[in-house]
C-alpha cells in the first residue's frame, strides 16, 4: 500500500520518509534496560489516584533513584506547599530536575515521559517500520485524543453536580444531548481503535512495551472501571492484565498511595 504522508514530513525534517522513520526508531527507546547512573537528581511531586500515577510508574520501569513527594489538596498538606514554590500552576505531575547547579520543573505528563525516555541510553529497539510509525502514533493518542473525552464526560458530569436543584434538569439535559451526540459515540469508536490493534499485538508497539503503553494505561483503565460496555473488548481487558502482573507498576501502586475505589468512585460519575 502507497504512503501519502512522505510529503508531509519532507519540508520540516528534510529528510526522506524512510529517514524519518529511522529517526523514529532513534527516539524510541524502548523500555529494554534499566537506565543509566547519570548526574542528576529527581524529585516526583505526585498526586495519590491521579495521572501522575503513570510517571512514578515509569521512573520504576526504568529503575531510576528519585525522591516522591505525595501531595494533598484539601486541605493543602507541606508536599503542596512545597510544589507551589516551584511552579506557579501546581500541576500534577511535575517533575523537578536538579543538575549541574540548575533546577528545573517540568510537567504535562507526556513530556515528562518523553524527557525521562531521552535519559535512556540503551540502544534502539530494532522496530520495524510498522512498529515505528504504531509507537509515534500510540505514544500521543493517550493523551491527545483519548483522554481530552474522558475528561469532557467528566465535566458534563461535575456541572450537573454543582448546578443548583431547580436548574438541574436543564444542565442533566445538556450533558445527555453531547454524551449521546458525541462523546460516547467518539470513545467507542477509540476502544474499537484500541480492541482491534491489541487483537493483533501484545503492546501498542507490537511485541515490545514501550513509553505509549504507560501513557494509554490511565485512560483504558478509567474506561474498565466504569464504561457498561467495558466487558465488550476482551483484548483490552487482557491488556490491562499483563500491566497489572508487571512488578515495577505493582511497586508504583504502592509508593503512590493508589486507591482503586476512589479511582472507581470518581471514573463512575461519568457514565
Amino acid at each position: 500500500m502507497r504512503c501519502g504522508y512522505a510529503g508531509l514530513f519532507r519540508p520540516l525534517f528534510k529528510c526522506s520518509f524512510p529517514d524519518y522513520a529511522g529517526r523514529i526508531a532513534a527516539s524510541a527507546l524502548l523500555i529494554t534496560e534499566p537506565i543509566k547512573t547519570i548526574n542528576m537528581k529527581l524529585k516526583l511531586y505526585h498526586l495519590a489516584t491521579s495521572r501522575s500515577q503513570r510517571i512514578l510508574w515509569l521512573l520504576e520501569e526504568f529503575q531510576l533513584a528519585y525522591e516522591l513527594v505525595i501531595c494533598r489538596q484539601n486541605p493543602p498538606n507541606a508536599g503542596m506547599q512545597q510544589l507551589k514554590q516551584h511552579s506557579a500552576s501546581a500541576k500534577f505531575p511535575t517533575l523537578l530536575i536538579q543538575a549541574d547547579q540548575q533546577q528545573f520543573a517540568l510537567s504535562e505528563s507526556s513530556a515528562i515521559a518523553e524527557f525521562l525516555q531521552h535519559l535512556q541510553e540503551a540502544p534502539a529497539a530494532d522496530l520495524t517500520l510498522e512498529q515505528q510509525l504504531q509507537f509515534s502514533f500510540w505514544k500521543n493518542f493517550a493523551d491527545a485524543s483519548f483522554m481530552p473525552n474522558l475528561a469532557l464526560k467528566q465535566i458534563f458530569a461535575q456541572i450537573v453536580q454543582r448546578t443548583p436543584l431547580p436548574l438541574r434538569p436543564v444542565s442533566w439535559c445538556f450533558k445527555q444531548g453531547f454524551n449521546l451526540g458525541y462523546l460516547d459515540q467518539a470513545i467507542a469508536a477509540q476502544l474499537d481503535s484500541i480492541e482491534q490493534h491489541l487483537s493483533k499485538h501484545a503492546w501498542l508497539a507490537g511485541g515490545s512495551f514501550s513509553i505509549a503503553d504507560i501513557l494509554l494505561w490511565f485512560p483504558l483503565q478509567a474506561c474498565a472501571a466504569a464504561h457498561p460496555e467495558f466487558m465488550r473488548y476482551p483484548h483490552c481487558r487482557h491488556y490491562l492484565a499483563q500491566i497489572a502482573s508487571r512488578p515495577a507498576f505493582q511497586q508504583a501502586l504502592r509508593k503512590g498511595q493508589w486507591s482503586d475505589a476512589q479511582f472507581k468512585q470518581y471514573w463512575s460519575k461519568a457514565w
